[in-house]
């Protein structure tokens, strides 16, 4: 298809289907896995809002084009629908036509340990406007403890499934930033992903951890693969305020590591009885990446104080 919206229809036509609550189990192949995350990052969706709606609301395609113009805007949306078909239309390769922002001695660190924390990446006022939104949309006052407990439908675990706003956008798209992943994958050809934001209140009696144990997020269909997970400190983040956890290193020895178990599952529960993982502490406007076959967590929060993160992370784009 030549016409952009004409072939945007289409594929939210397919892609609506695919994901119908009625549709029988389809094994997702490679190409399609790609179009769909190039979609998610060209309209900046997220994949919960994404799929609440498409499995709970969804009436027919016109309904889903509907409500993704309700959510980012009608010039968004038209301006979405000729990126997304460019990227089709061409041969993505590599553009590694690019200067690295990143310092010899940063660049070994990360071949060594499989991770980095950049810091101060993002200005002091720019973190507060997404913690403001954290505590608007939970309605927690810093000031009074007894809100910082909420019960909200988007809250799950420590993650909070909130994806559309200016501030979350604007930290998202910091040229800095991708500069950054940039010079990490070697190649400025590269999609910012429409991540969530995450909100760990201290613990107390009567309020336990709701983080996730040490964990990947991989897809063990396909293996651990060269993507680079983030995410940046909203806050002052020391060891004991709920700090990100991680196995220095695992990168290379996670093939042989999965090799003694049957199942990943299995593997990662090893490890989590060994000890090995490090708090990365920071403060409000460091970055830290890491490379998604490292093991790693959030911690409980013994601060007095909550810890609050937004998540970023790119793809690069190939077909």
């Amino acid at each position: 298809m030549h016409d952009p919206l004409s072939y945007t229809a289409a594929f939210l036509d397919i892609y609506r289907q695919y994901h119908h609550p009625r549709s029988p189990q389809k094994q997702v192949d490679e190409c399609f896995a790609q179009t769909e995350q190039a979609f998610l990052s060209v309209f900046q969706l997220g994949l919960f809002e994404i799929y609440d709606f498409l499995y709970s609301k969804c009436v027919d395609t016109d309904h889903f084009k509907s409500w993704i113009i309700a959510i980012k805007g009608q010039a968004f949306f038209d301006r979405a629908v000729l990126q997304f078909f460019e990227l089709q239309k061409q041969v993505n390769k590599p553009d590694t036509n690019f200067s690295s922002v990143l310092t010899k001695e940063q660049e070994v660190f990360w071949q060594e340990n499989g991770y980095l924390k950049i810091e101060q990446v993002i200005n002091e006022s720019d973190c507060n406007a997404v913690c403001d939104l954290i505590c608007k949309t939970l309605n927690i006052d810093l000031n009074d403890p007894q809100t910082w407990y909420p019960v909200h439908d988007l809250l799950q675990g420590l993650m909070l499934q909130k994806y559309q706003d200016d501030a979350i956008a604007h930290i998202r798209d910091n040229v800095q930033i991708k500069h950054i992943f940039s010079s990490l994958y070697r190649n400025n050809n590269i999609l910012a992903n429409c991540e969530k934001v995450s909100y760990n209140p201290p613990v107390t009696p009567h309020f336990s951890f709701k983080g996730s144990p040490l964990h990947w997020d991989i897809d063990f269909e396909i293996g651990p693969k060269y993507y680079i997970q983030g995410l940046l400190y909203l806050n002052d983040v020391p060891a004991n305020r709920g700090a990100f956890t991680l196995i220095p290193g695992f990168q290379h020895q996670i093939d042989e590591h999965l090799m003694q178990y049957d199942h990943p599952e299995a593997a990662i529960s090893a490890l989590r009885n060994q000890g090995l993982e490090i708090p990365v502490e920071g403060r409000r406007g460091d970055l830290i990446v890491w490379l998604q076959s490292i093991p790693h967590a959030a911690s409980p929060n013994y601060s007095d104080l909550p810890r609050f993160v937004q998540y970023i992370s790119f793809n690069e784009i190939v077909y």
